[in-house]
């Protein structure tokens, strides 16, 4: 395992063009990507390599998003957890599902953009009702000017200004990622203008703490039959689970994701290219299943505890062969 940390600010671009004069401003959204980091390593070793694992760490502690499910009043500060209730005949949905959920209150409520630590999503992942989050870790954004010079004159170019929206960490906050084979590199360069990330080898499993909860979750899906899948990296779809039936899902607003793709001829890359628009369900969000085959859950932590492939397969990110990092999900216990 290997920890990123940023020097300074870095752009994850969302994969469109960026053409300094006809366009002034150049955004960046955060969400927790594999690709860049995928990239590079290819690019690095020239080897293909496939991410297991990933998520923010700080003070060799994990981090999470925090479930959309989870709300917070919108003139307080009390955290508010929904109950799972069936759909009565008054409510009318197109939706396929057979479940609300119910936050029992009229106030007014508001989603919690950051992420929390790995103990306080052990808490959730095993269904206790949280009441606050201390280490709540949000990521800013800072805004930057720019203007493009001459390589002959060393000048500044007219009509060249322009602004990009970077992503500033907190300090000691990185990306922990789980590669399927060793790499030995000092840094990383990733993002537009290839910012420099530096790297720390983690002989520690982190992840240990999850994995300690998991036969107790087991133990509460057999009793409650009802499970709930989080994703902890974006994903490009839902897939159809053999034994389980999705009777409620929460999810946030999609994130048009397209990233580049360099064709090679006798091992010289001849050009680079988008790829076409994704679509993509944020981190964050959380989908309810009702168990309908006991006998079928070993099968489903198999595949869906820490594993990146909840998802459908599509060319060139969504491959559980080869996965990239993205549909990696958690599975916890209802309240």
């Amino acid at each position: 395992m290997i920890v990123l940390k940023p020097y300074d600010v870095f752009i994850f671009s969302d994969g469109k063009p960026f053409n300094k004069g006809e366009e002034t401003f150049r955004e960046s959204v955060f969400f927790i990507n594999p690709i860049p980091i995928l990239s590079f390593a290819n690019k690095l070793t020239k080897n293909k390599f496939n991410i297991q694992f990933i998520s923010l760490i700080k003070d060799n502690t994990l981090y999470f998003k925090v479930p959309l499910e989870i709300k917070k009043l919108k003139y307080r500060q009390n955290l508010i957890t929904p109950k799972l209730k069936t759909i009565d005949e008054t409510y009318i949905t197109k939706e396929d599902i057979t479940h609300i959920l119910d936050y029992e209150t009229e106030e007014k409520m508001e989603d919690l953009s950051g992420y929390i630590d790995v103990d306080t999503f052990v808490k959730y992942l095993k269904g206790e009702d949280l009441k606050s989050i201390e280490n709540l870790v949000r990521i800013n954004s800072e805004i930057r000017t720019g203007i493009e010079l001459s390589k002959t004159t060393r000048t500044t170019v007219e009509g060249m200004l322009y602004s990009q929206n970077f992503i500033r960490f907190p300090e000691n906050l990185g990306f922990y990622v789980k590669f399927d084979k060793e790499i030995d590199t000092d840094f990383f360069t990733l993002g537009g203008e290839g910012k420099i990330f530096k790297t720390e080898k983690v002989q520690e499993n982190l992840t240990k703490s999850l994995e300690n909860v998991k036969d107790e979750i087991k133990t509460k899906i057999k009793q409650k039959k009802i499970f709930k899948i989080i994703l902890l990296t974006p994903t490009n779809a839902m897939p159809k689970i053999e034994g389980a039936k999705l009777v409620a899902k929460v999810i946030g607003k999609p994130i048009t994701y397209s990233g580049w793709i360099s064709h090679y001829k006798d091992e010289l890359k001849t050009s680079v290219l988008p790829t076409r628009i994704f679509r993509l369900i944020p981190e964050g969000s959380v989908f309810y299943y009702q168990l309908e085959d006991e006998s079928k859950l070993e099968e489903i932590f198999n595949k869906y505890w820490l594993k990146p492939a909840f998802m459908i397969k599509e060319y060139p990110y969504f491959d559980t062969n080869n996965p990239s990092g993205f549909g990696l999900t958690i599975i916890g216990t209802i309240y």
